[in-house]
C-alpha cells in the first residue's frame, strides 16, 4: 500500500518524465519515401523554378491550364461574351413576331384586369369592423377586374391611335418626298431635250424653298383635307341609303371629324375618343357635344348633315384663297432664282379655272371639285 502511495506522490512531483511527443516538421515540403517531392507539395515559386529548369535541360514542358492556353491563342471567350452571343442567337429572325416586353404585357387589358381584381381582393380581405362575406369579396374583385380591363383597353386604343398618327405623319413626309422626285422624273421624261444637270447649290436652294413651302402650306392642306373628308363621308352615307342600308354612325363620326379639322386644322380628335376643348382646339362647344352624342350612337338628321356640308364649304374657302396666293408666290420666287417651280411646290387644290366656260370645256365628271375665280365649286 505504501509503495502505491509513493509512486503516486512521485507522479505529482514530476519525478517521472513523460515520453517525448513527435512533432511534424512544417518547414520542409512533404517527401515520398525515396526522397522525391511530389509536384502538389511545391510552392508556386518552386513550380516555376522547376518548369524553368525543365525547359533548360530539355525536360518535359510544364502543363498549362486550358483557359490560359485559350487566352494565349486568342480563343478565350468570357462569360459576358458568351451571354451576348446567346442573346444574339435568340433574336427573332426578320419578319418574325417581336417578343412582348414586360411593359407591354403589364399594359394589356387582361393583365390590368387581374391586377385590379387582386388589389380589390386584398383590400376586401383585410380587417373590417363589419363581417365581410366571400361573395362581397368576389364582387369587389369582379368590379376591380372590370375597371382594370376598361383602363387597359382605353390605353391600348390610345396607343394604337398614337401609332397611327405617327405612321400617317411619316407616310405624309415620304409621300411629299416621293411627289417631289416623281415630278422631277416627269419633267425630264416629257422634255424635248435633255435636262441640264442642276448644281448642288441649285438643289439646295430648291430643297430649302420646298421645305418652306410645305411648312407654310400645312395648315391650308389640313383644312382642305378635312373638307374632303366631310364630302367623302356624306357621299358614303348617300350611297348606303341608295342601297337600302341602315344609316351608319361611322360616316357621321368621320364627317364631324373632317368638319372640326376644317374649322381648326390643329384639332386632333380621333374616332376612339370624345371631343374636348383640349383636343378640338377652336371648335365650338355645340359641335363638340354633337360629336360626342354621335359617338354614343346618335345618328345625324339629314338636314343637320346637309348643314354641316354647307358650313364646311364656307369655312374652307379662306384656306383655299390663302393657298392660291402661296402657290403663286412660291412659283414666282422659284423663277426669280432661276429654279424650277415644279420641283418646289406640290399643289393639292382641285383644278383652277378662270371662268365657268373653261370649267365646262374641261368635261370633268359630275361631282368634281373645281375652283372658279378663286371660289370653290362643284361640277353638276
Amino acid at each position: 500500500m505504501s509503495n502505491g502511495i509513493n509512486t503516486f506522490l512521485r507522479l505529482l512531483q514530476g519525478q517521472q518524465q513523460a515520453a517525448p511527443v513527435p512533432m511534424a516538421n512544417m518547414q520542409r515540403p512533404y517527401q515520398l519515401p525515396g526522397g522525391a517531392v511530389p509536384p502538389m507539395a511545391l510552392s508556386g515559386l518552386q513550380k516555376a523554378q522547376a518548369a524553368q529548369l525543365a525547359r533548360g535541360t530539355g525536360g518535359p514542358a510544364p502543363r498549362v491550364l486550358p483557359m490560359l492556353a485559350d487566352i494565349a491563342q486568342g480563343k478565350y471567350i468570357s462569360p459576358l461574351q458568351k451571354a451576348l452571343m446567346q442573346q444574339e442567337a435568340e433574336q427573332p429572325a426578320a419578319g418574325a413576331p417581336a417578343q412582348t416586353t414586360f411593359g407591354q404585357r403589364y399594359a394589356q387589358p387582361t393583365t390590368q384586369a387581374l391586377l385590379g381584381a387582386a388589389i380589390q381582393g386584398a383590400d376586401a380581405s383585410g380587417w373590417s369592423p363589419v363581417p365581410v362575406s366571400t361573395g362581397q369579396v368576389l364582387a369587389r374583385m369582379g368590379a376591380g377586374a372590370m375597371q382594370g380591363y376598361e383602363a387597359g383597353k382605353k390605353a391600348e386604343l390610345e396607343e394604337a391611335a398614337r401609332k397611327a398618327a405617327a405612321d400617317k405623319a411619316e407616310f405624309d413626309r415620304r409621300l411629299a418626298i416621293a411627289q417631289f422626285r416623281q415630278k422631277n422624273r416627269e419633267i425630264e421624261a416629257t422634255s424635248g431635250k435633255t435636262q441640264r444637270a442642276i448644281t448642288k447649290e441649285q438643289f439646295d436652294m430648291e430643297d430649302k424653298l420646298f421645305n418652306k413651302y410645305e411648312s407654310v402650306s400645312s395648315e391650308n392642306r389640313e383644312a382642305f383635307f378635312g373638307y374632303q373628308k366631310v364630302r367623302n363621308a356624306a357621299q358614303a352615307y348617300k350611297d348606303a341609303a341608295a342601297r337600302g342600308e341602315e344609316p351608319s354612325g361611322a360616316s357621321d363620326i368621320a364627317l364631324l371629324i373632317g368638319y372640326m379639322k376644317t374649322l381648326d386644322p390643329g384639332s386632333v380628335v380621333r374616332e376612339t375618343e370624345y371631343a374636348t376643348a383640349k383636343n378640338a382646339g377652336g371648335v365650338s362647344e355645340r359641335v363638340r357635344n354633337i360629336f360626342n352624342n354621335v359617338r354614343d350612337g346618335v345618328i345625324l338628321t339629314p338636314k343637320l348633315r346637309e348643314d354641316f356640308i354647307k358650313s364646311a364649304t364656307t369655312q374652307v374657302q379662306p384656306y383655299i384663297e390663302r393657298q392660291i396666293k402661296l402657290d403663286k408666290k412660291y412659283t414666282k420666287r422659284a423663277k426669280d432664282y432661276d429654279l424650277n417651280p415644279e420641283r418646289v411646290i406640290t399643289p393639292f387644290l382641285p383644278n383652277i379655272f378662270g371662268s365657268v366656260d373653261e370649267a365646262e370645256k374641261a368635261s370633268l365628271p359630275v361631282g368634281s371639285l373645281v375652283i372658279i375665280n378663286d371660289r370653290l365649286a362643284v361640277i353638276e
